[in-house]
């Protein structure tokens, strides 16, 4: 193979989602001031120049990634789950296993609370973390609701298990302080 073949040969280009991925990551480390071009541009090894091909500017940017969160903190865990099993009590055991289950999922639930602190301060954020949890809690109290609930016990049941998954990814504890062994039954029941 001749050096000019070599030199010819294709490179990896870098498209609009692996920007929002590496994007995602600075919005863990450090929250939605961290997402800047410049250090996005250096941890993806390219210039920014490369952004700009992607995205207008920050806020197409920052548009693109409320919208894979939406996307990915709604439908494909729900979906991955009801397809596992369609027994309510075990579907809402699963998603109360979440945030610890891998270490995937402790990045979705590090992203997660960069974007709640996020949404603190601008309004889009504020408005992609009210529909996900709309979503989230209609979820909930439809498996609830088949575990024999009415709509108003499964609605309150549904709110408590939300809460008690969403602090579970906050809450630090030690082997005398951590209960969330026994939180399935304090939540969900028998």
């Amino acid at each position: 193979m001749s050096a000019r073949k070599a030199a010819a040969a294709p490179v990896t280009t870098l498209d609009a989602p692996a920007w929002v991925e590496a994007a995602f990551d600075l919005l863990a480390e450090g929250g939605i001031d961290a997402v800047r071009v410049d250090p996005l541009a250096k941890r993806l090894g390219v210039t920014r120049g490369s952004f700009y091909w992607h995205f207008k500017d920050r806020e197409a940017l920052h548009k693109a990634m409320l919208k894979q969160w939406r996307k990915a903190a709604t439908y494909q865990v729900g979906d991955r789950i009801d397809h596992i099993t369609s027994d309510a009590r075990e579907r809402l055991k699963r998603n109360l296993r979440l945030p610890h289950s891998s270490t995937k999922a402790e990045r979705a639930a590090a992203i997660e609370m960069a974007i709640r602190f996020w949404a603190r301060r601008d309004e889009e954020a504020a408005h992609a973390v009210k529909l996900i949890d709309h979503q989230r809690l209609g979820y909930y109290a439809r498996l609830f609701a088949e575990l024999g609930q009415d709509e108003h016990e499964a609605r309150k049941h549904a709110y408590l298990f939300y809460a008690t998954l969403m602090a579970q990814a906050i809450i630090v504890t030690d082997e005398q302080t951590d209960v969330r062994g026994d939180l399935a039954d304090m939540v969900i029941g028998d």
